[in-house]
């Protein structure tokens, strides 16, 4: 009988593809786009558009360069390396513009942009570095655009996202917006420009359900929230300010004595000013804090959280003559425009620094400040505002939790007694606050004359001592100010002191000027979950005084009239708003993130078990089950032989295809299963089963791998 020789499989189904070294112009593009898409997730560590388009130049124009070079006909190697020292020079060029050299500029790039405040100003020497990665990747990614495996592209894009996520610590792309669109680009270039032999309707059908599975495994993983995400700034120590400075405390006096020097100029909301917070006593002095870093270099270790509702205001400051290196703020400063500021993470006071303090390398003595004549500064600080209802029944934290502001001296006989009586007949902490506050306002008066001090003998003078001796009953804001927070922190009320100005003097421009005479302390108590609340305990000063609710005293309290609670009216230029907890009981992102990787993680154990279960009824088959198993590895290579071709046909096209010599033996033992009565060992076609799976698995491109033990299709055979 004779025998028709039918074409192998491999002739009828091979796709044309590029001649290898020359990928087609679509190639490139797509490589393009996706490092486009990586560069975009480094961008967004900066502010403005002006970085998003360098850094995206440096992902498309170096990879455009290698590929003219080399369709020029030129090395790739040589027109990496001529393109590379290009992308370097531009560099040096960039740096030019930096305070420090290109070898410093480069070498210090990581610990500065980790020590650098979110979002990164434009700047070269945050910049260089960042272009310079992108530019390498691009070459890179240009000299394997050849491969016939699309994998460089998909590589490169992800190191550049990476890279952006660890700058952002994934607030770049919060809702993994980013990260999604080069999922779904990367799948399609697999797709459609990926040098294999199945059909494109066939790739596609697995695909998109790939596709749509990975997007949703990302939004699950943006959704979901992260108890502790991992910090790179925590790798990099933050330059650290050391500074060794007395507290302002003393200066109240010489302000108070010169009331009409014009100390500052404010342009924005008429708002309190604060220059120092105080929060450690000693029996002689306020001390002010000594440990300093930029604004947002670091996470903020406060130990006390902010409340719940906060007010948030932004000034114009010109300082004219206040000397000295502390800044005004509006509050706990969120953002400041100099770039020479520093801050205390616990009370939020900002310091300026020389520019060698913040530059490591320097060697020079970290406690440099810098002068503050003439300077002006934008900034935006926040303090905390709660409502007067929820005043009425604040508690404070346990005693542990804030040691450092109940921390006290110990106090004479005399005053200990009078503190123990201060607060009598109060019920809620807020109640002795405000006992408290009224007790030392109707106990002295205020004069700019008084004699200074925050001594424990000062403060009992000034308390305790018989009208007419020096320093009794009368006393400047510091005494008001540091009697409250002694009091008070006596009955268990966490409190400091600050030391600032008022709003100052109304100018016909709509700009304030703040005189010596607007320079004052006060002392905050911290509430629970209400955040540090101030108050006026000095005569003739209601910078803090608020209308609240009726306070609920002792029995013999005859007024039994609630005040009407009234919410304070912020400025135009000041924002108050609710703090939103940290997540809702309710929220249903949670939930809905949660629900899509279930049905992810179950559709995938579905499929693996239906597979599993495939397989095991095969081997229960013995010879012929390992061939459909053949079979079914063909169907998902995308291998479809003739419907006419017998076993022995395809196992020899398919041994010549992939160099092997494991199919034949399998046809032959399933066909002699199938037609010759004499029993066939079927544990020998299951041995050679194994290695045909392993060589018609490795056929197919990288991607589809991980999926092979998954997919569904091979049900689809008949």
């Amino acid at each position: 009988m004779s025998t028709t020789t039918a074409p192998r499989p491999v002739e009828e189904t091979v796709t044309p593809t590029p001649a290898p070294g020359r990928p087609s112009v679509t190639t490139p593009i797509w490589s393009a786009a996706l490092l486009v898409i990586g560069s975009l997730s480094l961008a967004t560590a900066w502010s403005g558009l002006w970085p998003a388009l360098a850094l995206c130049a440096a992902a498309v124009v170096p990879l455009v360069l290698v590929r003219l070079v080399v369709r020029a006909g030129i090395s790739p190697w040589a027109g990496a390396t001529a393109v590379v020292l290009l992308l370097l020079l531009v560099a040096y060029v960039l740096a030019a513009r930096a305070e420090t050299s290109f070898v410093d500029t480069v070498r210090d790039a990581v610990p500065r942009l980790l020590t650098t405040p979110r979002p990164y100003p434009v700047r070269a020497d945050l910049l260089v570095a960042p272009m310079v990665l992108t530019g390498l990747v691009s070459v890179l990614v240009a000299l394997r655009l050849p491969s016939p495996h699309r994998v460089a592209p998909v590589l490169g894009a992800s190191v550049l996202y990476v890279a952006g996520a660890l700058l952002t610590v994934g607030e770049g792309d919060r809702w993994g917006l980013v990260a999604a669109l080069l999922l779904v680009a990367s799948v399609l270039g697999w797709i459609l420009l990926d040098q294999h032999r199945e059909p494109t309707s066939h790739r596609i059908a697995v695909a998109a359900p790939l596709a749509v599975a990975g997007v949703g495994i990302v939004a699950a993983a943006s959704l979901l929230p992260s108890t502790s995400p991992f910090q790179p700034r925590d790798v990099v120590d933050p330059p650290v300010v050391t500074v060794v400075a007395s507290s302002p405390m003393p200066q109240l006096g010489a302000w108070q004595a010169r009331p009409d020097d014009a100390l500052l100029e404010v342009s924005g909301p008429a708002v309190p000013l604060r220059l120092v917070t105080l929060d450690g006593y000693d029996g002689t002095h306020w001390t002010a804090p000594t440990s300093y870093a930029p604004l947002g270099s670091r996470d903020a270790d406060v130990s006390l959280p902010p409340g719940r509702r906060t007010r948030t205001s932004t000034l114009r400051v010109h300082l004219t003559s206040l000397g000295g290196s502390w800044l005004p703020t509006p509050g706990w400063p969120t953002a400041i425009s100099e770039e020479r500021a520093v801050v205390d993470d616990e009370t939020g006071t900002a310091f300026l620094a020389t520019a060698d303090a913040l530059d490591p390398a320097s060697g020079l003595d970290p406690g440099g400040a810098g002068p503050t004549a003439d300077l002006t500064y934008d900034v935006t600080g926040r303090v905390d505002e709660p409502s007067p209802d929820d005043l009425r029944t604040a508690a404070v934290p346990a005693p542990d939790e804030v040691s450092r502001y109940l921390a006290l001296p110990n106090l004479p006989v005399e005053l200990a007694r009078f503190a123990d009586q201060a607060a009598a007949g109060a019920v809620t902490p807020f109640e002795r606050a405000r006992s408290i506050e009224q007790l030392v306002r109707e106990r002295a008066k205020l004069s700019a004359k008084a004699i200074s001090g925050s001594q424990l003998w000062r403060i009992t003078s000034f308390l305790l001592g018989e009208k007419g001796d020096p320093g009794a009953r009368i006393g400047t804001s510091e005494q008001f100010a540091t009697s409250f927070a002694l009091l008070a922190r006596y009955n268990g009320l966490p409190t400091r002191v600050v030391v600032g100005f008022r709003a100052g003097e109304q100018q016909a421009d709509g700009s304030r000027v703040v005189h010596g005479s607007d320079a004052f302390a006060w002392p905050e108590v911290y509430f629970e979950e209400l955040g540090w609340v101030p108050f006026s305990p000095a005569p003739d000063d209601d910078t803090f005084r608020r209308d609240l609710p009726q306070e609920t005293r002792a029995p013999d309290d005859d007024a039994d009239e609630e005040l009407t609670p009234t919410e304070p009216t912020p400025s135009a230029d000041a924002s108050t708003e609710e703090a939103a907890p940290p997540e809702a009981p309710g929220s249903v992102w949670p939930l809905v993130a949660a629900g899509v990787a279930g049905v992810v993680a179950l559709l995938a154990l579905v499929l693996a078990a239906a597979r599993a279960l495939r397989r095991h009824g095969h081997r229960r088959r013995g010879a012929p089950g390992a061939w459909a198993e053949v079979l079914d590895a063909l169907h998902l290579a995308g291998d479809r032989p003739p419907r006419h071709w017998s076993a022995s046909q395809v196992a020899a096209a398919l041994d010549e295809r992939l160099a092997i010599t494991s199919a034949a033996p399998i046809a032959d033992h399933a066909e002699r299963a199938a037609f010759s009565p004499d029993p066939v060992d079927g544990a020998a076609a299951w041995d050679d089963e194994r290695s045909v799976r392993t060589a018609v698995r490795r056929s197919v491109p990288v991607w589809r791998r991980w999926w092979w033990s998954l997919d569904p299709r091979v049900f689809a055979r008949r």
